[in-house]
């Protein structure tokens, strides 16, 4: 494989870099839907399915608050009963059948979480299987996928993905980072890439990045296995766990530092900072009653006692979400 070939599969589109995709997008329309369109050049646009993350699985479960969460945040369902919950695991790129291993995920999953709410309000809740994020904004998000898409096997070197990670190093280490395969979704750690401000009913407020834990700890498989593994393996061997019983995560959230950086998720905060166990996640059974396309997670759909920090990526999450429903479910 070619230099920067692999590096390019990390960001889960190597397998289109052929094609030499690019959409750079009228200025003037808003950055959610040129990130739309830039993904669409880059994958092809797949009637009624995600512009990224298209495969996926829907799961429902129950989310029950630990003892003491509430000393963190006064949202709603870190106190009282049980809080019913739709999950959608998924793999990151935009075609929705690829295998599982296939370089196009570039290895990262997705973990997002509704909470239902007694009022039949939501909250969403968005992670992902990387500690961090390769870009600060969203303007350096779609520079990243256009320069993707203008480096095709025949572009002189250096090509504009090797310019953008030469001078990018965050992006440049988050491709490179090796990512070992999960027995099955049940089995991956999540991390929420932002920070949020959790405020408890005291007014006191601290900002904090989610973790997402399985309760028997992480469990993957080694490379050699991954390769002979069936194309929906992470989906099919949860399920298959689910017929014993629960499959069940921590949810917890790191606290960070006076100087640790609420607004840019490159910066990894170090693992030394707090914890704080906001409750047990279950999940319980596949989730055949909802239409998984008819689902939307937005990172700034929050209750009280949980606010969006000020980090750019949040709200470029949220116009590109939502751009990306409204053309699947035209």
């Amino acid at each position: 494989m070619r230099p920067f070939q692999s590096v390019a599969a990390s960001i889960a589109f190597s397998a289109l870099m052929a094609t030499g995709a690019t959409c750079a997008g009228a200025e003037d329309q808003p950055l959610g839907v040129r990130l739309v369109d830039q993904m669409n050049a880059l994958y092809g646009a797949h009637r009624g399915v995600r512009a990224n993350h298209a495969k996926g699985a829907v799961f429902e479960g129950m989310f029950t608050p630990a003892q003491g969460a509430d000393a963190l945040s006064s949202a709603v369902f870190l106190k009282g009963a049980p809080t019913p919950l739709v999950i959608r695991f998924s793999n990151s790129g935009g075609v929705p059948d690829a295998p599982d291993t296939d370089p196009s995920t570039g290895g990262v999953r997705g973990m997002a979480i509704k909470f239902r709410l007694s009022d039949g309000s939501e909250v969403d809740m968005i992670c992902i299987s990387a500690n961090g994020f390769p870009v600060a904004t969203g303007e350096d998000f779609l520079a990243l996928l256009q320069a993707v898409g203008a480096s095709g096997p025949d572009v002189p070197k250096p090509t504009p993905v090797e310019k953008f990670l030469s001078t990018h190093p965050a992006a440049h280490d988050f491709v490179t980072t090796p990512r070992a395969v999960a027995v099955s979704y049940g089995t991956q750690p999540f991390f929420g890439v932002n920070a949020f401000k959790f405020t408890n009913a005291q007014g006191t407020s601290k900002f904090g990045r989610y973790r997402i834990v399985p309760e028997n700890g992480p469990a993957y498989v080694s490379d050699e296995e991954a390769a002979k593994r069936p194309p929906n393996a992470l989906a099919d061997n949860l399920r298959a766990a689910l017929e014993k019983g629960p499959v069940k995560f921590r949810l917890l959230v790191q606290v960070g530092a006076a100087d640790d950086s609420t607004t840019d998720a490159t910066k990894v905060w170090p693992d030394n900072r707090p914890t704080v166990e906001l409750g047990e996640i279950s999940v319980s059974a596949l989730d055949t009653k909802k239409v998984e396309n008819e689902l939307l997670f937005l990172p700034t759909n929050v209750t009280s006692g949980i606010d969006p920090s000020d980090d750019p990526i949040i709200n470029m999450r949220t116009e590109a979400y939502a751009e990306s429903f409204g053309r699947r479910t035209k």
